[in-house]
């Protein structure tokens, strides 16, 4: 098809849909969808985070919303690339961006078309991803406002006092609370500022970005600083193709004082009381100098991990009469006191590989416990899959496009697809390590490792460097099924012998974080909102970016290129709850005691 009569077809088919949806009509519905057709939809549609899979769940869903959302001007987007054609032959897909209004806000929307000359438009859409853009009366701040960019409150005031007595919150409160000034705090709170919403981020750390500056010091990002920019403020063009977790966390500071947000660091999260009567939170927090606060935020933003929350301590037989050091791979600081050492790294994940290398680059004998099969991928070969971020395509076009790619259906089979390529490319590699003794599988159902990292988030190392010191020989694997038990020295095995240990290190992982929001908003709340990430029955994170069962209680966490795209839609539907647009017909929030209007 040329680019005219792509163009034409789709105009066609978006006036045709949009009358469809005016009339409530299945069998216009059905001229435009496959039967085997699927809907994503992150705020848009749904106030949420959904997925819809075969052309019936769409159906159902389309005619449950359209009175409230009223989705109408449905028209070719002039921001992002007009429709065209992607591949050749059985692969072509007719790709279609589209704006539309809604009664809230405007929204964009990803068409993907299956071409059908049958059809009077040439296609019949496959997949359809809608995205909240932006909220009527919603205004970005002034650019340059006129004067010295503050008015004063007091007689006398500077700037600087100024935005400290605002930071201090002495006579208000933020209406938002965020939890944690890691990259989804900060990306979190910019997005609110440029929607008018106050917003305060609290700490436990002393400074910004000590959440990663007091990880172990070799760490590294595993993917490229194409995928990772930053809202409002990309990296310069002199920084590190692979970004170092300094850098990363110096960043974390910039970023946080470029934008001018409100942070209060050395300060605990104590926990949180929802009161139905007026709808925001009591909460309280803890100060560097002992003294607590009390807070009464609208909404709490948790944004202090992906998947994990706190240190998964396995008991593991004996391990209480060990001798030497223990500890967990978070409190794994670097290999330097370890030199001429003798260590014991119980875990084959991410965390236990890096640990391992580091420990056998500083000249510690290192022995790596396998309890479970590991997907292992030369990290070349794993940012293959993310190839679309590093030829020049702007990452929020790439942002945009992965929202029809996450559509469950869509996204295992080509992880499934992925995953046998990435052996065949890595055969070599993964035969070495298999003679070394490492247990190597394919995750759930064949899918590898992009999979893996949506379900559990780990379970997997991408290859910079540990693999080839295994093969050859420098860091042993040791099955777990050998081990009798610990001994004050080490490690009896089952055949009676004692592989000696000065350390420990359990790389074994985190608890959900669900375990923390039963510490913090007590076990009644965590039972309601149940388990945080990992893979719902839609497949779409849980809780994550999106309204809870839990009124005004929201998570943000996850990879950047993940939450980069995420947070702005967590802060649009914040922002839509503050100003009463979510109709209670999608509200996910029907929580006993809760005073309706």
């Amino acid at each position: 098809m040329i680019t005219n009569q792509v163009r034409q077809g789709a105009e066609r088919w978006l006036g045709d849909f949009e009358t469809a949806l005016a009339t409530r009509s299945s069998d216009k519905l059905a001229q435009l969808l496959l039967e085997e057709s699927f809907l994503r939809d992150n705020g848009a549609l749904t106030w949420d985070f959904r997925q819809f899979h075969g052309r019936i769940a769409v159906e159902k869903l389309l005619w449950s919303v359209v009175d409230d959302i009223k989705p109408a001007n449905l028209r070719i987007s002039e921001e992002w690339p007009a429709p065209h054609v992607e591949g050749n032959g059985e692969s072509a897909v007719i790709e279609v961006f589209f704006d539309f209004d809604t009664d809230a806000g405007s929204a964009v929307g990803l068409l993907h078309g299956a071409p059908d000359d049958s059809s009077p438009y040439g296609f019949k859409a496959r997949a359809i991803y809608t995205r909240l853009e932006s909220l009527k009366g919603t205004e970005s701040p002034e650019a340059h406002p006129r004067g010295h960019g503050y008015t004063p409150g007091r007689r006398g005031e500077n700037w600087l006092q100024h935005r400290e007595r605002e930071r201090s919150f002495e006579d208000r409160d933020p209406e938002v609370l965020i939890v944690g000034s890691g990259q989804a705090g900060l990306m979190t709170a910019a997005h609110l500022t440029q929607l008018g919403v106050t917003s305060l981020i609290i700490d436990k750390h002393e400074r910004v970005g000590d959440n990663w500056r007091k990880r172990y010091h070799s760490l590294n990002l595993h993917n490229p600083i194409e995928m990772n920019h930053f809202p409002y403020l990309p990296f310069p063009d002199h920084y590190p193709e692979y970004l170092p977790k300094d850098v990363i966390a110096n960043w974390l500071e910039i970023y946080a004082r470029y934008l001018d947000l409100d942070i209060w660091t050395s300060t605990e999260f104590e926990g949180a009381d929802y009161d139905y009567s007026v709808d925001s939170w009591s909460a309280t927090v803890r100060r560097s100098d002992g003294t607590t606060r009390a807070l009464r935020p609208k909404h709490i933003v948790l944004a202090t991990g992906g998947i994990g929350g706190k240190p998964n301590i396995p008991k593991l037989p004996g391990l209480d009469s060990f001798a030497g050091e223990t500890m967990h791979s978070s409190e794994f600081g670097g290999g330097e006191a370890y030199a001429g050492k003798k260590a014991v790294v119980v875990g084959v994940g991410s965390s236990a590989h890096d640990i391992a290398l580091d420990l056998h680059q500083h000249g510690a004998t290192v022995t790596m416990v396998q309890r479970s099969p590991v997907i292992i991928n030369n990290v070349e070969t794993a940012n293959l899959a993310y190839a679309a971020y590093f030829d020049g395509t702007p990452a929020e076009l790439v942002d945009i496009r992965y929202g029809v790619g996450l559509i469950n259906p869509l996204r295992f089979a080509n992880s499934q697809t992925y995953h046998q390529f990435a052996k065949e490319r890595d055969a070599e590699l993964l035969r070495g390590l298999e003679l070394a003794g490492l247990r190597l599988g394919d995750g759930f159902e064949g899918a590898g490792w992009l999979d893996l990292f949506l379900r559990t988030g780990g379970g997997y190392y991408l290859n910079v460097g540990a693999s080839e010191v295994i093969v050859s020989g420098g860091i042993k694997v040791l099955q777990a099924d050998r081990i009798d038990e610990f001994v004050p020295q080490g490690v009896r095995l089952d055949d009676g012998g004692v592989l000696d240990a000065d350390l420990v290190v359990l790389a074994t992982g985190y608890q959900n974080r669900k375990t923390e929001v039963a510490q913090q908003f007590g076990e009644e709340v965590a039972e309601r909102v149940g388990e945080i990430a990992g893979l719902d029955e839609e497949g779409e994170w849980a809780n994550v970016w999106r309204p809870t069962a839990q009124r005004g209680l929201w998570f943000n966490g996850g990879g950047i290129n993940q939450v980069r795209p995420a947070s702005r839609r967590l802060a649009l539907l914040i922002k839509g709850d503050l100003n009463n647009l979510i109709p209670d017909s999608l509200r996910r929030d029907v929580t006993p005691g809760r005073q309706e209007d």
